[in-house]
């Protein structure tokens, strides 16, 4: 075979090289065809025809109120002793519109050490004595809100909080 046929196969075989793998990156790196979001074309820009918007605001703030739970507490409360009252400082503010069960739970061994009767929105409890008589330490903790419907104490919801409680002797 002559020098210029080879040179000729040589290229040839070079470019169906780079062919080869120019059709094996986009095979392999390719994007499906993703239509991206859809929208609905017969959906109009805009409220309802005949909704009053300061109605519908209420409504919307009304649902977000429900669905909120407010509360507060100390999150560092200090027993003097086990068998002393702490400086829980809960409280369940006036703008809250539901009750509140309180439980405070020890992370470490799961022992409920505090449980409340309903509190009323707008009332707190400044100290109260624990349930389960604690040893002198500091002990992690949640706090868990549980939300009732004024009306029906129907469960809403709960939420809850870490706490640090401190016996001191």
């Amino acid at each position: 075979m002559s020098k210029s046929k080879k040179r000729v196969l040589t290229v040839t075989g070079i470019l169906v090289l780079i062919a080869a793998t120019v059709l094996v990156c986009y095979i392999l790196f390719r994007q499906k065809d993703d239509p991206g979001i859809l929208y609905d074309n017969n959906a109009s820009t805009g409220i309802l025809p005949g909704i009053d918007i300061d109605e519908r605001r209420r409504q919307l703030q009304e649902m977000l109120d429900r669905s909120m739970i407010a509360f507060s507490i100390n999150t560092s409360p200090v027993f003097l002793n086990g068998t002393s009252e702490g400086n829980l400082l809960i409280e369940n503010p006036g703008n809250n519109a539901k009750l509140l069960q309180v439980r405070i739970v020890i992370n470490d061994t799961g022992e409920e050490v505090y449980a409340s009767k309903y509190i009323k929105p707008g009332t707190y409890i400044e100290s109260a004595k624990l349930d389960k008589v604690l040893e002198k330490g500091t002990y992690d903790a949640t706090a868990y809100f549980s939300a009732f419907e004024e009306e029906s104490a129907a469960y809403i919801g709960q939420t809850g909080a870490q706490i640090a409680i401190t016996v001191q002797n």
